[in-house]
């Protein structure tokens, strides 16, 4: 049986465990965030995730309330967190990025090594549709829409 993100987290209800709030955030951990987990967030989640006009699996990854909410992350626990799961591929639940491949191990190591230090995360207010708009570079749009079978060439079938 897989399980999804949104339904794996009603086995970590009350872990006792809260993540590290914006107020107690250190530069390191800032940078940390903005230069491999938001990114990442940005250009692989947002599209499905976001509090603005889609929330699939009732699960929002634009900012750090619908995540701490959610509990799809265990701070301290990458091994027990639903999202670390999830983009691992593991067998009992749905793989994410959905209908892509999976993230490259360095980007796990990352998501693990964040959680592990508590998941610090500074989005501390929901964005805009603009500022949603936004967080994604478009060097990153202009390579996924590349990928679009529209723009390939024609192959002719033998």
């Amino acid at each position: 049986m897989r399980l999804s993100i949104a339904a794996s987290v009603f086995l970590l209800s009350g872990s006792g465990l809260s993540p590290v709030l914006a107020e107690k955030l250190t530069s390191e951990q800032v940078e940390f965030f903005e230069k491999k987990i938001r990114p990442v967030l940005a250009e692989n989640c947002y599209e499905c995730h976001n509090s603005i006009d889609k929330k699939k699996g009732d699960l929002a990854l634009d900012w750090r309330e619908p995540i701490v909410e959610s509990e799809v992350i265990v701070p301290g626990k990458p091994e027990e967190s639903p999202l670390i799961k999830a983009i691992r591929h593991e067998e009992d639940y749905e793989p994410m990025p959905s209908k892509r491949p999976k993230l490259a191990k360095l980007i796990i190591k990352n998501f693990e090594d964040w959680i592990r230090m508590g998941a610090p995360d500074p989005r501390a207010s929901k964005p805009t549709k603009e500022e949603l708009a936004n967080q994604v570079e478009w060097e990153a749009v202009r390579d996924k829409r590349a990928e679009w079978w529209s723009f390939r060439p024609i192959v002719r079938k033998a």
